[in-house]
């Protein structure tokens, strides 16, 4: 019975983590993290913007002395971008460039890990430190997640001096995938959690040194 629930765990924690990761790389990978509102839209100015990428319109830097005008949408790296790069990428939005980065990489290892779980390449009944260090991955995946949403969530509002009329801009639904990703990875690890306390129980319980008799054995608590 115990090891049937272990089982449900870990399949609803790889449900819950592989969602995540499915939308934290379509969100991660779509440039529309902020986008200009169609009612307030001129001839020429932003556009949209990604993690990655940032579209323009007609728009013209106003430190930029040669009067460049940008069109289109290019990496934000990009050779296009090199005369605003410093602009249009400040050292907030950078930080969270490398996060996400690398919560990807702790999202992608925990599923990984999860599926090696579940079809038992790896003995979940018998490994509960393994469970607990992919929770812990899959809550830090989760929890930085929601840090790096709350910064930009809130840089794109009260940041005047980056993109141009924030308050005619608004936070698009790759943003809105990041955020669902995060609640979902962070169930994900809730589940882990639990299957590795779960887990620990039976281990501890199963270690108790025998004794011969009739002895009263308390039944295993249930979480």
């Amino acid at each position: 019975m115990a090891t049937e629930r272990v089982n449900c765990l870990l399949i609803g924690a790889l449900v819950f983590c592989a969602a995540g990761l499915l939308f934290f790389i379509i969100g991660f990978s779509t440039p529309h993290w902020l986008e200009a509102d169609e009612r307030y839209q001129i001839q020429s100015g932003f556009k949209k913007l990604g993690l990655w990428e940032a579209c323009f319109k007609d728009w013209t830097y106003f430190k930029d002395y040669n009067g460049k005008q940008y069109n289109g949408c290019w990496w934000i790296f990009s050779y296009e971008y090199r005369p605003i790069w410093q602009w249009l990428n400040p050292p907030w939005f950078l930080a969270i460039q490398v996060l996400m980065t690398l919560t990807l990489l702790l999202e992608l290892v925990t599923v990984v890990l999860l599926i090696l779980y579940v079809i038992r390449v790896f003995p979940a009944s018998s490994n509960y430190v393994g469970l607990f260090a992919t929770a812990i991955m899959a809550l830090l995946s989760g929890i930085v997640t929601a840090i790096c949403m709350v910064i930009f969530g809130t840089k794109s509002v009260v940041d005047r001096q980056w993109i141009e009329n924030p308050d005619k801009n608004y936070l698009s639904w790759s943003f809105g995938l990041i955020v669902l990703s995060g609640f979902l990875i962070l169930f994900g690890g809730m589940c882990l959690f639990v299957a590795g306390m779960q887990v620990r129980l039976i281990t501890n319980y199963e270690k108790r040194p025998r004794q011969y008799g009739y002895e009263a054995r308390p039944a295993l608590p249930a979480y």
